[in-house]
């Protein structure tokens, strides 16, 4: 069972042979230190899932770090702009899906990077995204840590 400060018990079940990794943080002004608990299946623990199985855990569901990170890892190219349409993709070919989390978003996105170049030349031969009229470097946002893990208030 999963529980914490405002969330509700989980049963989980991680399969055979999860590792779990266990600590404590001292934070000032508390008297007792902070304990935690990170339970990773197999399949993760030993790297299997990432882009070469079709499948990407990502830590955050925010579309503008989906489309990054996706573009990041499959070495695909693109504009930042591009994010809302690809999160729109992603959608209709039901290749995104939540992971459990607690103090993050985390989903799955399914697919390789053939399918996801060929979304991306569906949606500029439709004029559904366009490629940017000059040419240039391309500023992508950087995303920080505070930005994926859900602030406690």
């Amino acid at each position: 069972m999963i529980e914490g400060p405002e969330v509700p018990p989980v049963r989980v079940c991680l399969e055979r042979n999860a590792q779990c990794f266990k600590g404590s943080i001292q934070l000032p002004g508390r008297k007792k230190p902070l304990r935690h608990l990170i339970g990773v299946s197999e399949e993760l623990a030993s790297g299997s899932m990432s882009a070469n199985s079709g499948r990407t855990l990502l830590a955050s569901s925010d579309k503008q770090f989906v489309w990054t990170s996706v573009a990041h890892i499959y070495g695909i190219p693109g504009i930042p702009e591009w994010a809302d349409w690809f999160a729109d993709e992603l959608n209709s070919h039901r290749a995104i899906g939540p992971a459990l989390g607690l103090g993050c978003d985390p989903v799955i996105v399914k697919g390789e990077k053939e399918q996801f170049l060929d979304w991306l030349s569906w949606g500029v031969e439709s004029d559904a995204i366009s490629l940017p009229a000059k040419t240039g470097s391309i500023r992508w946002a950087s995303v920080g840590l505070k930005d994926i893990f859900l602030q406690a208030e």
